[in-house]
């Protein structure tokens, strides 16, 4: 069983990423706070974290450098979520260290092979 940290402003988007983590047998902590994320982080990484591209204190990628450069987080899986599409933030987002990204909204078939890609979940 995998710890996955989700990390998103929207209640219901973390509900549902949650039970998706659950019925795959991992075990989901849903933080809406980027910071309270890098808190978390620092006490106890997770196996896996996916969190939203756009938050109110500091976005994705602000809190994507600050992993990558703890020793701590620095190789923890990280999928970034985005509500955008584009290109340029697919490649930017890669280019900071990201493992995955997807657009919202994110089907539960792939938000599912994506959590087994990076926890070698099987289930």
């Amino acid at each position: 069983m995998a710890r996955i940290l989700f990390v998103d402003d929207e209640p219901v988007t973390l509900q549902i990423l949650g039970k998706a983590a659950q019925l795959l047998g991992h075990q989901p902590i849903l933080i809406q706070s980027s910071k309270k994320a890098l808190a978390l982080t620092g006490d106890q990484p997770p196996d896996l974290i996916m969190m939203d591209m756009m938050m109110p204190e500091m976005d994705g990628l602000d809190v994507l450098h600050i992993l990558r450069s703890r020793a701590e987080t620095a190789g923890i899986p990280v999928v970034i979520l985005s509500a955008g599409a584009g290109l340029d933030d697919r490649e930017r987002v890669k280019a900071a260290g990201a493992q995955d990204y997807l657009t919202k909204p994110v089907s539960l078939n792939l938000l599912m092979d994506t959590i087994r890609k990076y926890t070698g979940s099987s289930t």
